[in-house]
C-alpha cells in the first residue's frame, strides 16, 4: 500500500523537468545540506565513493562558467555543483595505508566511477526536486576540461564529468514529453521496434511529428550542411536520401535537427583527441599504450 506521503513524493519525481529560469532567491543552508547528504548516501561501487563535488556560489565563478559553457542562465542559479571522478583522493588513501593502487590503468573501473558520479548527481537532483529546488544538468563541461582544471585547481587523476545548476525557479514546466514505458522498458529480453512503431511511439507520440519549416536561402544553407555531414558519417548514398527527405519536407524533422544539426556528429567527434589527451595528461593509463 502506497501512503499519501509516498504518492506525493512519487508525483514530484514524475513531474520533474529541467529549470533554466532561476529567480534571485537563495537556497537555505538547511535545504542545501539535505540535498548534499542525500548525494553522499548514493550508491557507489564497493562504497569507495570515487567522486568529488565542487560547490560554486561565487558570482564571478558562475559568470565565468556561464560564458565558458555559453549558457547564460548558469550565472543566475544560486548554486552550481561540479561533479568529478576523483582517483586522486583514492590514491592518497592507498599511499597513506601502503596499499597498491593502479586503478588509473583500468577502463572498466573508470566507467564504474562515472556510474558512481551519476548515482550521486541524480540522487541530489531528486532531493532538490522534492524540496522544491529547480535544477538542470550541464553536460558540456566535458568540452572544457583544461579550462576547468586551471580554474578550480584540479589535481592529477581527477576529471570533470558534469555540472548541476540549482536554484528556485518560476518556470512552469516546458511540457516536454517522455517516451512511453513500453518503448524504454524491455521485458526479459530486448525488443526491437519496427519502423511503424518508431513512427507511432517516437515521431508522433513524443515529438508530435515536429518539423522546422525552412525555405529560400535558409533551406539551402541547411541542405549544404546536411549534405556535408551525412556524406562524412554515412556515405554519399545515405546523404542523397537525407537531402531528398529535407526537400520533400521543406524543412528538417526532429531526428535530423538533433542528430545532424544541434548535436553535429562531426563537431562531437572533434572532441575525441582533446578528451583522450586530457585523460592521459591527468594520469589515466587505460587508453592502449600501457599494460
Amino acid at each position: 500500500m502506497i501512503s499519501k506521503v509516498q504518492q506525493q513524493a512519487l508525483q514530484l519525481l514524475k513531474n520533474r523537468y529541467s529549470h533554466r529560469n532561476f529567480i534571485q532567491k537563495p537556497i537555505e543552508e538547511e535545504v542545501l545540506n539535505h540535498i548534499l547528504e542525500v548525494g553522499l548516501n548514493a550508491a557507489s561501487g564497493g562504497n569507495l565513493q570515487p567522486v568529488s563535488v565542487i560547490m560554486i556560489r561565487d558570482s564571478a565563478s558562475k559568470s565565468y562558467l556561464a560564458k565558458l559553457c555559453k549558457q547564460g542562465f548558469i550565472e543566475k542559479a544560486d548554486t552550481l555543483l561540479l561533479y568529478l571522478v576523483d582517483y586522486y583522493r583514492l590514491q592518497r588513501w592507498a599511499e597513506v595505508q601502503n596499499a597498491p593502487f593502479g586503478r588509473e590503468h583500468a577502463l572498466r573501473d573508470y566507467i564504474i566511477s562515472i556510474e558512481d558520479v551519476m548515482c550521486m548527481a541524480q540522487s541530489m537532483e531528486c532531493a532538490a526536486n522534492i524540496l522544491g529546488v529547480g535544477s538542470v544538468y550541464i553536460g558540456t563541461v566535458n568540452a572544457y576540461y583544461q579550462e576547468l582544471k586551471e580554474h578550480f585547481d584540479l589535481p592529477k587523476l581527477t576529471v570533470p564529468i558534469l555540472m548541476t545548476c540549482l536554484g528556485y525557479s518560476d518556470d512552469k514546466g516546458l511540457g516536454r514529453k517522455k517516451l512511453a514505458q513500453d518503448v524504454v522498458v524491455h521485458q526479459e529480453s530486448y525488443k526491437m521496434l519496427s519502423d511503424d512503431e518508431i513512427v507511432e511511439k517516437i515521431v508522433n507520440d513524443k515529438y508530435d511529428n515536429w518539423i522546422q519549416n525552412l525555405s529560400g536561402d535558409v533551406l539551402d544553407k541547411y541542405l549544404a550542411h546536411f549534405q556535408e555531414v551525412a556524406t562524412e558519417v554515412s556515405g554519399p548514398e545515405w546523404s542523397k536520401e537525407v537531402i531528398e527527405r529535407i526537400k520533400q519536407q521543406q524543412g528538417i524533422n526532429r531526428a535530423q535537427y538533433r542528430f545532424g544539426w544541434h548535436y553535429n556528429p562531426l563537431r562531437l567527434r572533434s572532441y575525441n583527441k582533446q578528451i583522450i589527451d586530457f585523460l592521459k595528461d591527468q594520469g589515466f593509463k587505460f587508453l592502449g599504450e600501457d599494460k
